[in-house]
């Protein structure tokens, strides 16, 4: 439940908090005093965007803060809340703040998140209905949204999703298939033509700059071979080359040896540099082996780099080249398998429709279940709320398989006796959206988890002589949910848990907006102004404390919200 708002430099109000209760919370007061600028505040705490002309004073900074009591375990237990709470804590304090920079900053319990994930977690929190919000009402698309949240899916759903997946993926193969297929002979033998011209060399970088340095080799074999005969003359001279040098190295360090025994590692180190400078030349001759070229190989070996050299001309890099080359054979061996594999995806797609067909059967049957249901609580509570001869229908129209099922939902009503049903849409009256939408409530209350659910001025359109039993109605469905409401109706303000009236007064010259939590008596005179406009007037008074009498006989709610 919602617990406490506070609101600064917002709209018409420089700082207010405001306490609510549980089950059913009214606010009245006169026309712009500022009661629907609370709701805003709420709907921009919980993620909406901030129109910057509610910012009361553009120099400071505009807060709003929000505090959450999740008293449904079922709630503090939901992945989106469980970051923000420790273990045994139920409160969450939302906090939104515009500063006068431009720049906005959202916590959850201290906690820095963004709008995106404020978004959802609003979603978990408040229901809004406005004055216009039961347009949601008119929109066939909604239908089957609505209808929905009265079945228990289990895992039919995701089962069904799965398989649609499945399903219009192997159709959009197909459809790419016969696309190619229309492909004429002149693009298929360009196909053809360039993936012949890419199997010539292997794609991989390795085999490539093994070739590049092959032909770097043949185009400068003769410096190469220049360079390492003079290399070879220098240790293989017999009076100064530097391998004889060492071998005459051996003599004087022999005596050295027998003079000074110290110096008998120098021997070893003499023996293992005449062993290094061994391997190193026989390295070196055999490199200049590597040299030696037949005409046939070096043809062979530019001829292969003047390939990569075209290809990637062509087709851009080498690995540009592999992913076209991988998307040209695919292509090419679907048309030239065309037969073979526009059978078997055809297959594939019986298949997988045969399995869908089934899935969506099962879904059909528990939505036929809940049209039944939802029938049958949508006539009971339109009938007590005034419309009295209402028949109300939900029909199913068979569509192609799309993500939510086989077939289209749109309610159908006739509000009058006699009349045929027709299109919700087509028919019902804005008053008359405004209780199937009060309906509709309360045959989702036992489904939604949703925990507050606010309605600004959802009576507009609701006459003085339904007030009676649309509070009524209002008190049933705060039995199990917080409910925050507007009312300029003193008939459905006598059912109120708690009372606030708002009002306006000045301060430093300026209008601001306050708030008040009546007790009896204050609820009395406000009860008989919103009747006569003038709370003296002891007919006035009289009324408003029949009508709180009245409404008391309503007995109290008592569950947890």
């Amino acid at each position: 439940m919602l617990t406490q708002i506070i609101i600064q430099n917002f709209g018409l109000i420089d700082r207010l908090s405001i306490d609510f209760s549980e089950h059913l919370n009214i606010l009245t007061g006169e026309t712009g005093a500022g009661k629907s600028i609370i709701i805003d505040a709420l709907r921009y705490v919980l993620g909406e965007r901030l129109e910057t002309s509610l910012v009361r004073d553009p120099k400071q900074s505009c807060l709003i803060q929000a505090s959450f009591e999740l008293t449904v375990k079922e709630l503090r237990d939901h992945h989106l809340f469980t970051d923000y709470l420790q273990e045994g804590e139920s409160q969450l304090i939302i906090e939104r703040v515009y500063e006068a920079t431009g720049r906005s900053k959202i916590k959850i319990n201290g906690l820095a998140l963004t709008l995106g994930q404020l978004k959802e977690i609003g979603n978990h929190l408040i229901d809004f209905h406005g004055a216009h919000d039961h347009q949601m009402l008119l929109q066939e698309h909604q239908h089957i949204l609505m209808l929905d949240k009265l079945v228990k899916w289990d895992n039919l759903k995701n089962s069904y999703s799965e398989s649609f997946q499945t399903y219009s993926h192997l159709k959009t193969q197909l459809e790419e298939l016969s696309t190619l297929a229309k492909t004429n002979q002149r693009d298929f033998e360009l196909l053809k033509h360039q993936i012949a011209e890419l199997e010539r060399v292997p794609l991989e970088e390795s085999e490539y700059e093994k070739t590049e340095q092959e032909q770097i080799k043949i185009n400068n074999a003769q410096r190469l071979s220049s360079c390492v005969d003079q290399i070879l003359n220098l240790f293989d001279d017999e009076d100064t080359g530097i391998e004889s040098l060492m071998r005459k190295a051996f003599g004087p360090l022999r005596t050295l040896n027998q003079i000074d025994s110290s110096t008998t590692s120098f021997s070893n180190e003499l023996t293992n540099a005449q062993e290094n400078t061994q391997n190193f030349l026989n390295s070196l001759r055999a490199y200049a082996e590597s040299l030696s070229f037949d005409t046939h190989a070096a043809e062979t070996i530019n001829a292969q780099y003047d390939i990569y050299q075209d290809i990637k001309r062509k087709y851009g890099p080498l690995n540009e080249a592999r992913e076209f080359y991988a998307q040209a054979k695919q292509k090419y061996d679907q048309l030239n398998n065309f037969e073979h594999n526009d059978a078997q995806l055809r297959k594939k797609i019986e298949e997988q429709k045969c399995e869908l067909t089934k899935l969506a059967q099962k879904i059909f049957k528990k939505r036929q279940t809940a049209a039944l249901d939802l029938k049958t609580t949508i006539e009971k509570e339109l009938t007590e709320l005034g419309i009295s001869h209402v028949a109300f229908e939900v029909r199913f129209e068979k569509t192609d398989f799309n993500k939510d099922g086989h077939e289209h939902v749109v309610f159908f009503i006739s509000p009058n006796a006699g009349e045929e049903l027709k299109p919700l849409a087509q028919i019902v009256s804005s008053g008359e959206a405004a209780r199937v939408m009060l309906a509709l409530k309360k045959a989702l209350i036992n489904v939604d988890v949703i925990p507050v659910l606010i309605f600004d001025e959802i009576d507009a359109q609701i006459g003085g002589r339904l007030g009676t039993i649309t509070g009524k109605k209002l008190k049933e469905l705060a039995k199990n949910r917080q409910v925050l409401l507007i009312t300029h109706l003193p008939q459905i303000a006598s059912f109120a848990d708690t009372h606030l009236k708002i009002f306006k007064s000045v301060k430093n010259g300026r209008a601001t907006t306050q708030v008040n939590q009546l007790d009896e008596s204050g609820r009395i005179k406000e009860i008989a102004e919103m009747m006569s406009g003038q709370s003296k007037s002891e007919i006035s008074i009289t009324h408003a404390e029949d009508m709180l009498a009245t409404a008391r006989k309503t007995k109290t709610p008592v569950s947890k919200v």
